[in-house]
């Protein structure tokens, strides 16, 4: 049926099967999801939301550019040394942020691109600045569902990224796209921050219906709570407005039309 690869896919975390891939350097935190062409580098002409958000370079600089310190937050993962901030769009399913309406540009640029992947409570899209003499460390993310986008909006010399065996540099104005079930590590050598737009796609060989399927999986309230802890946990000093805003979006979208075609949820909104 549509979903035998979605009921394979979930069987995998109950048997405790394996998430390595074909290559060494692939181990998301998850199970990978059955016959998906993953490789650690795509071409952005793959995905028609790349081209969109090229074509939307000027403003995307404009609005990341307007943001004041203040407005970001400290992330600190276990695998990043130096100071990292970012400003969420969107966060595990949910618009952000809760006050305010900045970057109106980018958050309604967001909502008209195809194939992006951002109900889905892993999928983000955020400013993410690194800060001089930043490494973030070798590491692999948490599923191979989605294909990131980084669209490059300051890049001093001496910032590369390396994805799997292979090492690119960022061209300003222009994106990179992979995935980050492979492991991957970032430098910023130079001398001034380093600032992208990152945005999540889903990976181009999963059908409509899968996708539908995965998102309302992982949407499920008592299965979001599970991992919303642990994402909030590496932000440093998260202000309480952000887990408020996300339970309480959270508990609404219980009654979305997905989760209610999935989950047989009494409500519509």
């Amino acid at each position: 049926s549509a979903l035998d690869r979605v009921k394979a896919y979930l069987s995998a975390f109950e048997d405790g099967a394996g998430n390595g891939g074909a290559s060494a350097l692939q181990y998301p935190d998850y199970p990978l999801f059955p016959g998906l062409r993953n490789r650690p580098f795509h071409e952005a002409g793959e995905l028609p939301g790349i081209a969109m958000l090229e074509a939307e370079f000027d403003m995307i600089r404009a609005e990341w550019a307007s943001l004041a310190d203040s407005a970001y937050l400290k992330y600190a993962p276990s695998s990043m040394h130096s100071l990292w901030l970012v400003y969420l769009l969107r966060y595990m399913g949910v618009r952000q942020p809760p006050q305010g309406q900045q970057c109106p540009g980018t958050q309604a640029l967001l909502s008209r691109i195809p194939g992006i992947c951002l109900d889905y409570p892993w999928g983000d899209a955020l400013f993410s600045v690194h800060a001089s003499d930043a490494h973030l460390r070798a590491h692999c993310s948490v599923d191979n569902l989605r294909v990131r986008c980084h669209l490059a909006l300051q890049v001093p010399s001496g910032c590369s990224i390396r994805v799997g065996e292979e090492t690119r540099q960022w061209q300003e104005g222009k994106a990179l796209v992979f995935e980050d079930s492979f492991e991957h590590e970032v430098w910023n050598r130079g001398n001034a921050r380093r600032a992208i737009l990152i945005v999540d796609f889903w990976h181009p060989d999963l059908t409509r219906v899968e996708r539908e399927a995965l998102t309302a999986g992982f949407r499920k309230l008592e299965v979001r709570r599970q991992f919303m802890f642990k994402r909030l946990q590496a932000m440093q000093s998260c202000p309480p407005a952000v887990f408020d805003h996300l339970s309480q979006q959270a508990a609404v979208q219980e009654h979305s039309r997905v989760q209610v075609a999935y989950w047989r949820t009494p409500e519509v909104a």
